[in-house]
């Protein structure tokens, strides 16, 4: 059951939802007073056992990571946190990020440590309530069974003694002064651990002083807590380490219903575009989530149909809330038009000039953005299913993938990217404002050119529905249902490869034959699984009969 104060703040509740459904997420949190009860022994301070299994059970999702950035050094934070070894720890404040960290400190800072451990130990020693915990880059003096009165006495003579040293970073938090000898902060750590884990976003916990630098580096879907009720820069709070294990809870449910598939689109409420030499599989909302490029047996530089999210996309949506699109393709043909009240996006393989009968040669995949109001596109290729780095370069006129094996470029005239890392790959995104005009993308493949081809956008679509349309015609279609026969017909010829009249089972690949069925795991001839065809969308096909799967 989820507690009262989600039921408080609607916004923390879409904060969740839309951490959910990230590509990859990182759960990054303080350990004292956030998952762990702050106690009068910092040694037995133990997280709350509700809090390790969602934990637990957040760090075994896929595209999922965990990690626990803590002014406690390294040793003494394995020790008491108990947690797997896929979560990643960070100690003192993000200095230590692996337990040999003590190791790489210059020899004078490790003379420097040496000498102030020697000062702080005979002031703890006399007086009583007082105790130090030593790390590999700092020292933190523990005060909490110190009676108030005397409190301002410790910290001053603290100052007293940080001003011994040159260059201390001295930090304060809830009864525990630190020491630090190389500066850091957990904004800092954050990032570096977000960096590393390729997060797409992220959620921060903690109680601390220490913690609002890491709620500093928040941006966009991320999503900070601040566990109390004090000033802070975090969007949400909640009360205490049980309200935590319940947000934790409530996230990992979402996280695992999402990841499990709910809210995806069905397969066959999919589009599928061809020239006959390659397929791109388009969902509801014109997100292409299936491509390979330059030929269908080729490696997928979209994948998020088979592989999720991390495999990633190549989407165009309005910007904010908007209403369910409709999905239509233009006549008789393999071009889509998907629309919403403000704007409409027309999507096809360019089948002008000969291409489909081609063997080698350019690919594109042109996508034409007309309305008002303004435009998300998300241009996020990986190549080789995910697993070769992908790297982007901005150019005048598009982008550039620089390290793919085939030259890939994505011609976007006038508009600005932002590039976003994401681990070994990288993204671009671009908000385009639709009262300038229409705007077309065009992703090139077997080419390095950005310059405007010798046809225009119109002239390329009239011949692309030309050339699927001019074969319907001359078919002999029965009366009967009439539209679907042709749907179907379309389906069977968008699944020929051109060049050679071979017929795929179907435009995808590893998919299962039924839910919870078993897919494909190996790699061959040009052929694919479960028969698979377009449905829901005005004009569309239903389903083929299921076949025999083949590996690919």
């Amino acid at each position: 059951m989820e507690g009262d104060f989600l039921s408080d703040p609607p916004d923390l509740v879409a904060g969740l939802d839309q951490l959910a459904q990230q590509p990859t997420l990182l759960v990054a949190y303080d350990y004292d007073g956030t998952v762990a009860p702050i106690v009068n022994d910092p040694m037995k301070a133990l997280p709350l056992r509700e809090t390790s299994v969602a934990l637990r059970n957040l760090a075994a999702l896929p595209q999922t990571e965990v990690a626990v950035i803590s002014g406690r050094s390294l040793h003494y934070l394995a020790a008491l946190s108990r947690l797997p070894a896929k979560i990643h720890l960070v100690g003192s404040h993000g200095t230590a990020f692996d337990i040999d960290f003590a190791l790489d400190l210059d020899p004078a800072l490790r003379e420097t440590r040496r000498a102030l451990l020697e000062e702080l130990q005979k002031f703890t020693d006399a007086h009583a309530g007082m105790s130090l915990e030593k790390k590999p880059a700092s020292v933190a003096v523990h005060y909490r069974n110190v009676d108030d009165a005397e409190v301002d006495d410790v910290l001053s003579r603290l100052d007293e003694i940080a001003g011994q040293f040159e260059e201390l970073t001295v930090r304060h938090g809830k009864r525990v002064c630190e020491l630090i000898l190389v500066p850091t902060d957990k904004g800092r750590a954050l990032t570096t651990v977000r960096g590393n884990v390729g997060a797409t976003a992220v959620m921060f916990l903690g109680d601390d002083l220490t913690d609002e630098d890491a709620f500093a580096t928040l941006a966009g879907p991320d999503v900070g807590v601040k566990v109390s009720d004090g000033d802070t820069i975090a969007a949400f709070c909640v009360e205490s380490p049980d309200d935590v294990a319940i947000l934790l809870a409530a996230l990992c449910s979402r996280r695992a219903d999402w990841l499990g598939g709910a809210g995806a689109a069905p397969i066959e409420d999919h589009s599928m575009l061809s020239d006959q030499r390659t397929a791109a599989i388009v969902t509801p909302d014109a997100r292409v989530t299936w491509l390979c490029m330059p030929r269908i047996d080729s490696a997928a530089i979209f994948a998020e149909l088979l592989g999720g999210p991390a495999a990633c996309h190549f989407s165009v949506r309005p910007t904010g809330q908007s209403d369910e699109p409709t999905q239509t393709y233009l006549d008789d043909s393999l071009a889509l038009r998907t629309s919403w009240d403000s704007m409409s996006v027309a999507d096809y393989l360019d089948c002008s000039d000969g291409r489909p009968n081609r063997i080698s040669g350019r690919t594109d995949l042109v996508r034409v953005i007309e309305g008002s109001g303004s435009t998300v596109i998300e241009f996020a290729p990986r190549l080789d299913f995910g697993r070769f780095p992908t790297q982007l370069e901005v150019r005048d006129g598009g982008l550039e993938v620089t390290n793919a094996h085939d030259l890939v470029v994505l011609r976007t005239p006038d508009v600005e990217w932002d590039i976003l890392v994401h681990g070994a790959h990288q993204t671009a995104r671009a908000e385009v404002d639709l009262s300038r005009g229409p705007v077309t993308l065009e992703l090139r493949c077997g080419t390095a050119s950005l310059r405007p081809d010798r046809s225009d956008e119109r002239e390329r679509r009239d011949h692309t529905t030309a050339f699927w349309s001019d074969w319907v015609r001359r078919l002999d279609i029965p009366p009967i249902e009439a539209s679907h026969v042709k749907r179907s017909a379309l389906t069977l010829k968008a699944l020929c490869y051109g060049p050679t009249g071979a017929i795929l089972a179907a435009a995808t690949t590893s998919l299962p034959e039924f839910i919870g069925g078993a897919s494909s795991k190996t790699w061959s001839a040009p052929s694919t699984s479960a028969g698979w065809s377009p449905t829901r969308a005005s004009g569309k096909c239903a389903p083929l009969p299921a076949t025999t799967p083949t590996p690919r």
